[in-house]
């Protein structure tokens, strides 16, 4: 009786320790590389076939399932690269890699598919482009240098002021409105030579994410765009060079372990472009002198599998000299550290510590008028985010910032002995601003998805300032100051603060069809103050103050997706709505340089912004590409309690970037022997100009008569420009290889105008129109890898 009240014992403790081991889940720790570098590939895709649990590598190629023991099948995907599919049995804690091969057929220049195949149809985000780097360097471009911000402009809802113009615009949003974060910190600057390339040296970055919708709480700062930009990691399992040379520029870049868990990436870039800007038939392009350097370094090092640290910094110096006697300079200097803690297998802790500078010097080197005017910005910031993983289904993250800034907006001297420019220096600004939010993103069902967030901004604006008083019931004007009050170094001179609520959702109405909606509130307490449609070397940052309070705006957005042919085609619609407060305007006149008193030369405005995006894409097959079509408005309206400052009356009318019709075509041909043909068509709408309509004297001498603002167009804008690539690989394993690219810009040589402008001759009004590439432009360009 005993034996057989033993065994029962036994036979029970056996199915209890079954039970429990059928129930436990074990960790399986996977590094995703690139099967020909070795290189992690960050934002790699893993999902789980038997449980349909899905997961997203870090910045590392890192990621961690939690699974019961057993057999899986995994599929791991990335942008560029092939699928991969393996099997696993977890019967304890594993760590694995694995290597995904770069796709041996060629995709379009802008891969907007994301990790998975059917991202655009799983994913609850919506308004997101992301680019291929190996993709990007084929595309045909003007002086035949890969460039990542004219590959975004040539995407649904991105534009650009023009030719030869810094910065992009999103959904009718200004450049300044654009967050743009490098290895997460901000990016002042993004344009080199005066927009003509991008501050980054597209060889160090790994990744690149634009946002144009409601992105996560996560971020804030800006009103209208995300900006994402990563740099690569350097090789642990040897030293490579990579590079590429162009007609008016070389890069570099190294990277390789120096022990076994640190690694070092390092690279550079410079110009040379003068011989070449001589051949511009544009006399203000011709005459000009102009050069640039970029550099990059970055230290990763992983002393286990929970923890990874990475430093790194960037520097940017360009120099341009326009037709006359002035000299401008400015340089970008950026610096971070991150620490990435894996605290569990679904607890990770990330602490960061950034800073970035953006300088502007002018040195004007006429005989006694020397001077040298200055102005910059400093943001230096720490942040920590928590990401926590309920299940596969439920992921929450919290997190808070801290961002000290520093302004000055302007400063001139005399240069040499006898200069007769007077010094005069305005007062720098100072700011400080803190964020905390909390974002998740639940999967309610198969079918629907759901993220929503909620930040939390204050700012205050810091002494010493003064800050002035102005009579009532006028306009405020340097003559209208009727007292002043000085606030000490540190006091608090303005408060302000607020909640900003996101939220996005998807419906999966079938297996390849989407709904989703998203929309979002944002804050920005940055304002560039410039009064010309494209950014200058003279614009210059400014901090809300008493009269410059946040810029505020509202977004909303629906969007139907569809995918075919096993997803290799693409069909997207979006359609939105951004209204947006607090916007700057200029007065007539507005004198911005060196103005003590500022705010008496801005207008306080109201903006609205409305369209629909059309996306075709084709990603297989030996004809690739896609199609982009955009109707979209942008309107702005100066609404003030006197008549003499409002803008045509108070009404709305088209702000300087409002293009309503868009039209871009990528295409990409696959030929044999590893050539390939890609080509590009852009059309756009011309952006408004003010013209005069008539004229009046005054003093016995004519004066021309500008009524309305924005009133009229420059003529619409249309370039083809196409491009032929040849791989020097013999297969996908070759380590050592180059990339020949022979391209045209502009084949019609179709003189698109950059702008009208207006003068008196012999008693007449004569129009002239400025075209920045007036001409055809072949370009050869070669990149290499060792």
């Amino acid at each position: 009786m005993k034996l057989r009240l033993l065994l029962l014992c036994l036979f029970g403790l056996f199915i209890l320790r079954s039970s429990v081991i059928a129930q436990q889940r074990l960790r399986l720790s996977v590094v995703v590389r690139d099967g020909v570098t070795k290189k992690p590939i960050p934002g790699a895709s893993l999902f789980v076939s038997e449980t349909k649990a899905g997961a997203r590598a870090d910045s590392a190629g890192f990621v961690v399932l939690n699974h019961p023991p057993g057999a899986l099948t995994i599929y791991v995907s990335a942008v560029g690269y092939l699928r991969g599919r393996e099997t696993v049995i977890l019967d304890f804690n594993k760590r694995v890699e694995y290597f995904l091969q770069p796709r041996s057929t060629d995709l379009d220049e802008v891969d907007v598919r994301a990790n998975r195949e059917d991202k655009n149809i799983k994913d609850v985000q919506m308004g997101q482009i992301q680019l291929s780097m190996p993709e990007l360097k084929r595309m045909p471009v003007v002086l035949g240098e890969p460039d990542i911000l004219k590959a975004l402009t040539l995407q649904a809802g991105v534009t650009t002021a023009g030719e030869g113009a810094g910065g992009f615009n999103v959904r009718g949003g200004r450049s300044d409105q654009n967050l743009v974060l490098v290895d997460g910190a901000p990016l002042f600057n993004t344009s080199h030579l005066l927009g003509f390339y991008t501050n980054i040296n597209p060889d160090m970055v790994q990744d690149v994410s634009l946002n144009k919708g409601a992105f996560s709480s996560q971020y804030g700062g800006r009103v209208s765009s995300l900006l994402l930009m990563s740099t690569r990691n350097g090789n642990k399992d040897g030293w490579r060079v990579s590079g590429g040379l162009s007609p008016v520029s070389a890069r570099v870049v190294v990277d390789g372990p120096i022990t076994k868990k640190l690694t070092l990436l390092v690279g550079g870039r410079i110009a040379f472009p003068n011989y070449l800007l001589q051949l511009f038939p544009t006399a203000s392009v011709k005459n000009s002198r102009a050069s640039f350097y970029d550099a990059n370094i970055k230290l990763t090092y992983t002393p286990d599998d929970r923890n990874t640290i990475s430093m790194s910094a960037y520097r940017s110096q360009d120099n341009f000299r326009f037709p006359g006697d002035t000299l401008y300079g400015w340089h970008s200097n950026v610096l971070t550290g991150r620490w990435s803690y894996l605290i569990r297998p679904n607890l990770q802790l990330n602490l960061a510590a950034l800073y970035s500078g953006y300088y502007l010097n002018v040195d004007g080197v006429t005989p006694n008028l020397n001077f040298r005017f200055t102005s910059h910005i400093e943001q230096r910031e720490g942040k920590a985010d928590v990401f926590y993983t309920l299940n596969r289904k439920h992921k929450i993250q919290i997190g808070v910032n801290a961002i000290m800034y520093g302004v000055q907006t302007g400063a001139i001297k005399p240069t040499g002995e006898n200069s007769s420019i007077n010094p005069k220096e305005i007062n720098p600004e100072r700011g400080r601003e803190i964020g905390t939010y909390i974002n998740t993103e639940w999967e309610l069902t198969p079918r629907i998805t759901l993220m929503a967030g909620l930040r939390y901004s204050a700012f205050a604006f810091l002494g010493p300032q003064t800050v002035y008083s102005y009579a009532e019931n006028v306009p405020i004007s340097p003559e209208t100051v009727v007292d002043s009050v000085h606030y000490t170094k540190g006091k608090t001179a303005q408060m302000y603060s607020g909640l900003e609520p996101r939220f996005a959702l998807r419906v999966q109405v079938a297996k390849n069809t989407a709904v989703k909606a998203s929309a979002g509130r944002t804050r920005q307490y940055l304002n560039l103050i410039s009064n010309t449609t494209a950014i200058t070397p003279l614009d210059f940052w400014k901090l809300s103050d008493h009269y410059v309070p946040p810029q505020i705006a509202d977004q909303v957005s629906v969007g139907l997706f569809q995918n075919f042919r096993n997803n290799t085609i693409e069909v997207s619609v979006e359609g939105y709505y951004k209204r947006l407060q607090n916007q700057i305007d200029y007065r007539y006149g507005a004198n911005l340089i060196l103005n003590p008193q500022l705010e008496t030369a801005l207008l306080q405005a109201n903006g609205r912004a409305y369209g629909v995006e059309f996306g075709l894409s084709k990603s297989a097959g030996r004809l690739t590409g896609q199609l982009n079509y955009t109707y979209a408005r942008s309107l702005i309206a100066v609404q003030t309690p006197f008549q003499s400052l409002r803008i045509n009356g108070g009404d709305y009318y088209p702000s300087y970037i409002d293009r309503p019709h868009t039209f871009n075509i990528q295409a990409r041909w696959t030929m044999s022997h590893n050539w390939s043909f890609s080509t590009n068509f852009v059309y756009y709408t011309g952006v408004p100009a003010t013209f005069p309509d008539g004229q009046y004297t005054f003093n016995g001498e004519p004066v021309q008569d500008y009524s309305r603002r924005n009133a009229d167009r420059i003529p619409d804008y249309h370039r083809l420009d196409v491009a032929f690539s040849k791989d020097t690989r013999f297969n996908k394993g070759q380590r050592r290889y180059g990339i020949w690219t022979l391209g045209i810009y502009n084949v019609s040589a179709h003189k698109n105008p950059y702008s009208i402008y207006f003068t008196r001759y012999n008693q007449r009004t004569e129009s002239y129109r400025l075209s920045v590439f007036g001409t055809m432009i072949p370009s050869i360009a070669y990149n290499f890898y060792f």
